[in-house]
């Protein structure tokens, strides 16, 4: 009897064991879950900030003037033939300003057309030798106007052959 009363004394241990156990993993799990659950709420949140930003980024572009595709050569140490095809576009300060470049149009391209001569195709492979072109044409432009400044330029097509 005494080893009956012993054997159902364990076997209530090992229950009760059993359940803190269980109690444990599932308090844990509920306290995992609502963790991440917390984590990925926030994230949303951000993305959608950052959206709002974008949009608001977007919405305080200025008007775009965009100009025809110019092709040149590019300066070369060695005088083989290396072409640029580049497509711009000009963002303005103010809508008056397109009137403006409509009559210095041919000054502008003679502009531009000066600045991309003189740039060799490892100065505007980079992403920094782009945006240092685009401010080099930015201001060589705005020195000109007086209806305007231009905001930025931007790259719309770029081909080196």
């Amino acid at each position: 009897m005494a080893e009956a009363s012993s054997s159902s004394k364990r076997l209530i241990i090992i229950i009760v064991l059993l359940i803190f156990l269980i109690v444990g993993v599932a308090a844990g799990a509920i306290w995992y879950l609502t963790q991440e659950a917390a984590n990925t709420s926030e994230q949303p949140q951000q993305t959608t900030k950052e959206k709002m930003q974008t949009e608001d980024n977007l919405a305080q572009i200025g008007p775009l003037y965009p100009l025809e595709p110019i092709t040149v050569n590019l300066k070369t140490p060695d005088e083989k033939d290396v072409y640029l095809k580049i497509t711009l576009s000009l963002e303005l300060n103010n809508k008056l300003l397109a009137n403006e470049l409509d009559a210095k149009n041919a000054i502008i391209r003679d502009k531009i057309i000066l600045i991309l001569s003189s740039k060799t195709a490892d100065a505007l492979s980079s992403s920094m030798g782009k945006s240092q072109l685009c401010d080099t044409i930015k201001n060589s432009l705005n020195a000109i106007l007086t209806d305007g400044q231009i905001r930025h330029v931007y790259i719309v097509d770029f081909i080196i052959q």
